[in-house]
């Protein structure tokens, strides 16, 4: 199997559960009667299994660890952006809709992602936009719009 096609599936399984968290977590949000508790209690199984997957994976030793104060401030931020998408999701899934809500969710990462290739930001390569992929832009957009139209539940 090309590497390229394994990224892709690797890939596809774990945008797959995108959607399927998005609601776990509003069902969680439900029961425990609110959403910010749910999105502590989805970060902490989270960090859970990140530790596991560090312990399997044999981990790292301390005198390899960069001191968190030398780390730029933007790599920092990460976790501030996944808080406020786990906290978006969980509130919007049960009011807009879970299509509606990662439909949203996925065209801005794909504007964002080209926007961030463009122009090379955080330190990636350059992926100057051509007309072809403009035009995929284009299509995704139209995408959003006529989905959104015939849900009933325009944007707008």
């Amino acid at each position: 199997m090309p590497k390229e096609l394994l990224y892709a599936a690797w890939a596809f399984a774990a945008g797959a559960g995108i959607p399927i968290m998005a609601v776990l977590n509003s069902g969680l949000a439900r029961v425990l009667g609110s959403a910010s508790a749910a999105v502590v209690v989805l970060l902490l199984v989270g960090l859970a299994a990140a530790i596991v997957v560090l312990m399997i994976t044999g981990g790292v030793r301390v005198s390899e660890v960069q001191p968190v104060a030398a780390v730029p401030w933007m790599f920092a931020t990460g976790g501030l952006i996944f808080v406020f998408y786990i906290f978006s999701v969980t509130l919007l899934v049960p009011r807009f809709g879970v299509a509606n809500t990662i439909l949203c969710v996925v065209v801005a990462q794909i504007v964002v992602s080209t926007v961030i290739d463009q122009f090379g930001l955080f330190g990636m390569p350059v992926r100057p936009v051509d007309g072809l992929r403009l035009v995929g832009l284009g299509l995704v957009l139209a995408g959003l719009v006529v989905t959104q139209s015939s849900s009933g539940r325009a944007l707008g």
